[in-house]
């Protein structure tokens, strides 16, 4: 099998979801909710509300406009004219940044890419940004049919199919779907369970695939996805860590860890690197590689990375580069690693 190589890459939200971030802690008050380190129905709604709000404002403009709690008067902070029916990619700083992929993956090489949200609301904006694009693209999530999954994934998988973009609910993906026909994969947000994220990433990286993966994940810095990120990453968390929905966190989180969950560190390139004390950087620039045989799946500390675009290989993430990425985390698979099935 051909080598992976995987990508976290940390994006500094945009002023507006700054804004809209701060404005639901303070309105809000998650952490006020939790008891003796439990979860309750409002505290599940704010994890739910933030990790949307990650993704781009416009998941949370219908909270917006009904003034829910969090977002009371927040309806005056999008801009003038604004309409929830037309994308607006600059708004988000993870969506900018996949339109920049977008566009140099499909000027610069023949790959195609399958992107994967654990939200259908994510993957309707995918269906107006590709729209808007003129790419072509399939659509695969929990309304679809098994024949007809079957036959959507054939044709995409085809070489001669024109279809560029393969749209993934990550609930629906689950194990033994085939996309060998894409080779670049964006996991536009993380998943609790580390599992379900390897499942979807391996969805191009399996037996017949004839070029090298790039797996592109995008996490906001600072929010509550670079705590879901930390968590995933930390070995003993991914050995034990059986996370599946929102319902299932304080099983895993001391009360403290559940309150720095609704925080935002606006400061940092990346919270998580900032945990790690690193011995390998000198002013904020990676100046020793990663041992050899520095493991490549799960401890985040041993994989190379950068707060700039130098020394990364992928030609079309170099390209992509902007303003909203902080810092990226960069490791390429080892020759003899096996897919996960």
């Amino acid at each position: 099998m051909l080598n992976r190589t995987l990508i976290p890459l940390l994006y500094r939200l945009t002023p507006l979801q700054t804004e809209l971030y701060m404005r639901f802690l303070k309105q809000a008050k998650p952490t006020e909710t939790l008891r003796e380190g439990r979860i309750n129905v409002s505290s599940l709604s704010s994890i739910t509300s933030l990790k949307k709000l990650c993704n781009h404002p416009a998941l949370i403009y219908d909270k917006c406009v009904e003034e829910e709690e969090g977002f009371e008067g927040a309806l005056h902070l999008f801009p003038p004219g604004y309409s929830a029916k037309v994308l607006e990619p600059q708004l988000s700083g993870k969506m900018v940044t996949l339109d920049y992929i977008l566009a140099v993956t499909r000027s610069t090489t023949g790959d195609k890419v399958v992107l994967v949200s654990n939200y259908t609301q994510t993957l309707d904006l995918f269906e107006k940004l590709c729209r808007f694009r003129r790419y072509l693209y399939v659509r695969l999530d929990g309304t679809m049919s098994i024949k007809k999954r079957a036959k959507i994934v054939e044709k995409f998988n085809s070489p001669q199919n024109p279809e560029f973009i393969f749209m993934l609910s990550s609930k629906a993906g689950g194990c033994g779907l085939n996309l060998i026909g894409a080779n670049r994969l964006v996991m536009f947000d993380p998943d609790w369970n580390p599992a379900n994220d390897e499942q979807a990433m391996a969805r191009v990286w399996r037996d017949g695939q004839k070029k090298t993966c790039y797996i592109y994940r995008l996490i906001s810095t600072g929010t509550i996805e670079e705590k879901i990120l930390q968590r995933q990453a930390h070995k003993k968390a991914l050995s034990s860590c059986v996370v599946d929905e929102e319902q299932d966190v304080e099983r895993h989180f001391s009360l403290g860890q559940l309150r720095e969950l609704f925080t935002l560190n606006e400061e940092t390139a990346s919270d998580t690197h900032d945990k790690f004390h690193c011995c390998r950087c000198v002013n904020g620039r990676e100046v020793r590689l990663p041992p050899e045989g520095a493991d490549c799946t799960s401890d985040l500390s041993q994989w190379n990375h950068c707060f700039d675009k130098k020394g990364l290989r992928d030609q079309v993430l170099k390209a992509s580069w902007n303003s909203a990425v902080s810092f990226v985390f960069h490791q390429r698979s080892h020759e003899d690693q096996k897919g996960v099935v």
